[in-house]
């Protein structure tokens, strides 16, 4: 695998699961990542799979110790198949009702995909806001 291809996960081994993860200490209900890790020489490359409501919404990977994503690809809801892979972090930007984190934004212009928390509690996207996350 070179570091630009989307990772296949059963060349990795499972690490860890964190539950409502957090960006830049905003916590995201319901946004859960698995982490998967593979030595490559004498670094390790760990890979974040992202599921959101059961579905998987995106996945980043780099190499363990440095601060920010190498690589990113966001999941097509209607092929299953994935949007890229780019370089860097993937575009998020956390949806505000007020003060309250309602859900997450994934990329930009027309492949945007919006999550929010609670779709049937009145929340639509006229009511949130997006803000990026640093």
């Amino acid at each position: 695998m070179e570091i630009g291809e989307i990772p296949h996960l059963a060349d990795f081994t499972f690490h860890k699961t964190l539950e409502d993860v957090d960006f830049e200490g905003v916590p995201v209900k319901g946004l859960v990542a698995d982490f998967h890790r593979r030595p490559v020489g004498d670094r390790v490359l760990s890979v974040g799979v992202y599921r959101f409501a059961g579905s998987e919404t995106h996945r980043a990977w780099g190499w363990v110790g440095e601060a920010h994503c190498s690589w990113h690809a966001y999941r097509d809801p209607g092929s299953g198949g994935f949007d890229g892979p780019f370089a860097g972090c993937p575009l998020l930007r956390v949806l505000f009702d007020g003060d309250r984190a309602r859900g997450f934004e994934l990329g930009s212009g027309s492949p945007a995909r919006r999550f929010l928390v609670d779709p049937e509690d009145g929340v639509v996207a006229g009511a949130v806001t997006a803000r990026p996350v640093p």
